[in-house]
């Protein structure tokens, strides 16, 4: 029979991000999260008391609007070409 091999987790390791995207009427939090590399990401949604609680958790660090904007630009020229400069 086979074996299985455990790989090993470099999670504790991992440096997270959240990019606060909107706060939205509900009271929920939108925003983009991210392990190791920011612009790659997963869109998320959560009520406030959850949003802190999952930040803490794994100790993000929230992307200042220079970061994000940096993310969005990397974005652009991946999917257009279009650096924003001409």
């Amino acid at each position: 029979m086979g074996s299985i091999t455990a790989i090993k987790s470099t999670f504790g390791n991992s440096k997270h991000f959240v990019r606060v995207t909107d706060w939205n009427v509900r009271g929920n939090v939108e925003f983009q999260y991210s392990i190791d590399d920011p612009s790659l990401f997963l869109e998320m949604i959560l009520p406030r008391s959850a949003f802190d609680d999952f930040c803490a958790t794994r100790g993000v660090c929230l992307l200042t609007t220079e970061q994000g904007e940096a993310v969005d630009a990397q974005e652009r020229r991946w999917r257009y070409g279009d650096d924003g400069e001409e």
